[in-house]
């Protein structure tokens, strides 16, 4: 099911990484039509097939706070389908794919159950059921994972490999789980 109210996007390309984890990342871009903003979107594809989706201003990308930084566009719904849209189109060409967010604090804004957290977990939860994906989340770290549930099926302990996988790249994270 795709989203609608969601704006045309295109691939851009792949980029190789270099790190053992990491095995690439997609770069994709679409222009609102409301704003006439261009944005990228980010979809890192990690060992056991975990896709981590990230986005912001085309303008911002060289900021350090590219993805804390506030559009004031008014227009989050149509963007945030964007991105599911192309979580889709992924799901639909690697089946087995699991994936994930963070919801960005805002500048002075806590990492706890952020705003962002609140209203991708609103729209994923519509776009990705229970049916075929496992929800795990850290509310305190404003962080979701889908977990293809076929994938849980073969390898049971696969919550507990994902979390200590993430762990091991991010220290940090220890007590995100």
């Amino acid at each position: 099911m795709r989203a609608s109210c969601a704006y045309p996007y295109r691939f851009v390309m792949n980029e190789s990484s270099f790190e053992d984890y990491l095995i690439e990342t997609s770069i994709y871009t679409f222009r609102s039509t409301k704003s006439n903003l261009v944005y990228l979107v980010r979809v890192e594809h990690y060992k056991m097939d975990i896709y981590i989706i990230k986005f912001y201003l085309k303008s911002n990308r060289n900021s350090p706070y590219k993805y804390n930084l506030l559009t004031n566009t008014f227009e989050p719904r149509r963007i945030i389908n964007t991105c599911i849209n192309i979580l889709m189109d992924i799901y639909q060409k690697h089946p087995d794919a699991s994936f994930g967010f963070i919801g960005a604090n805002r500048i002075g804004e806590s990492e706890a159950n952020t705003k962002r957290y609140r209203i991708y977990k609103k729209i994923v939860t519509t776009y990705f059921t229970d049916i075929y994906f496992y929800h795990h989340y850290n509310t305190e770290k404003s962080a979701y994972i889908l977990i293809n549930k076929l994938k849980l099926k073969e390898n049971p302990s696969l919550v507990g490999e994902i979390e200590q996988f993430f762990i091991d790249i991010y220290p940090s994270l220890e007590d995100w789980f």
